[in-house]
């Protein structure tokens, strides 16, 4: 069906039985082909015993710049003979698209799923109850960031400061039941001994990472290669992952210890080693980024003094506080927390020590 639908004078492309049409032109034209190739591809599919469907799962909209308000009485005439009129959002595979393309719905949508995702695990988070603190970190990484992150390659250059900072008091929120700490303890304090990175850095380095995927993995004759790699560039680490991708002596090739002739040999790198070496090398340059801001803030010069002094991860097992969270209990990692932030009941906790 996609050639006939091309030779019928739209551009088709899906994924398995969601099948999108789409068309150029002027509004009143473009619903005209619409109509008609609608109901060639019904006509179509009656003749192959099958049947396209033609209810509230059928989305019909125009994505232009400046919408007029005749333009928004144009219907669609479907081949039933009802009228459809025009949507100002529909959904494709999991993304929410408007009018405008500016994806602001999608992202407002995904950031409240995230917080109602985060509130309904609360039961579970409280600060002196309840699971260890690893494996509240791990809940949060694995049932609630995915939430957010879907898709992001694709809406991430339209997402503005003030969404990426609803997207951070999210994550506070998160923050504080993971390590049992109190609503004043900085932030910038809270990812370190949590290990979660903060969102202005880490959604940059997830689309960088999955440019780098991608430009390793697909056809190098693929059209989106010239696209992925402007995804590089404009990413905050784009010298030094340009750099080492055209560094190829030292990309394409590993030296490997023959243990059986006790001497050294020169292999070509696989696609899959390649791709981990680069990405490596992204998240080294964010977790510095993560590190030069985290020294920066003025909020949290005061922790900086009574701790030892240690690097950004997001690595459980090379974090200070890493064993207490996998070990110990809620109890003991909120008031080991409450001691190395200086935030926290120390009153009522020394009281009940000393009684």
């Amino acid at each position: 069906m996609y050639h006939a639908i091309k030779e019928w004078g739209g551009t088709p492309f899906g994924f398995i039985d969601d099948v999108t049409i789409t068309v150029e032109g002027k509004i009143e034209e473009n619903t005209k082909s619409l109509s008609n190739i609608l109901e060639k591809c019904c006509n179509w599919a009656k003749s192959r015993m099958t049947k396209i469907d033609l209810g509230d799962k059928l989305g019909f909209i125009h994505f232009t710049k400046n919408v007029k308000p005749k333009d928004e009485k144009v219907q669609l005439t479907l081949p039933n003979g009802e009228l459809r009129e025009p949507q100002k959002e529909v959904k494709l595979l999991g993304i929410t698209l408007n009018n405008l393309l500016d994806f602001k719905s999608h992202i407002l949508n995904k950031i409240n799923k995230a917080r109602k995702s985060c509130w309904c695990y609360l039961a579970s988070w409280w600060r002196a109850k309840g699971m260890r603190g690893s494996a509240v970190r791990s809940l949060y990484i694995a049932c609630v960031r995915p939430i957010v992150e879907y898709g992001l390659e694709i809406w991430h250059h339209k997402i503005l400061k003030g969404e990426i900072h609803k997207l951070e008091v999210m994550q506070n929120m998160a923050l504080r039941r993971i390590v049992g700490a109190y609503r004043t303890t900085p932030i910038a304090v809270l990812q370190k001994e949590a290990g979660i990175m903060p969102y202005s850095i880490r959604l940059k380095f997830m689309v960088a990472r999955k440019a780098i995927r991608l430009h390793l993995n697909i056809s190098k004759t693929n059209p989106i290669n010239g696209h992925l790699l402007t995804l590089i560039e404009k990413s905050p680490i784009a010298k030094l992952t340009t750099l080492y991708m055209l560094a190829k002596d030292d990309r394409d090739y590993m030296i490997k210890i023959d243990e059986k002739r006790k001497c050294k040999r020169v292999e070509p790198l696989t696609l899959k080693q390649q791709q981990n070496q680069t990405i490596g090398i992204l998240k080294k340059q964010a977790m510095e980024e993560w590190q030069e801001m985290y020294w920066n803030s003025s909020k949290d010069l005061w922790y900086h003094n009574i701790t030892v002094e240690s690097k950004c991860t997001d690595n459980l097992s090379k974090m200070v506080t890493g064993v207490i969270m996998k070990k110990d209990s809620r109890r003991i990692l909120s008031n080991i927390t409450q001691f190395r932030t200086g935030h926290g009941n120390f009153g009522a906790w020394f009281k009940k020590v000393w009684n």
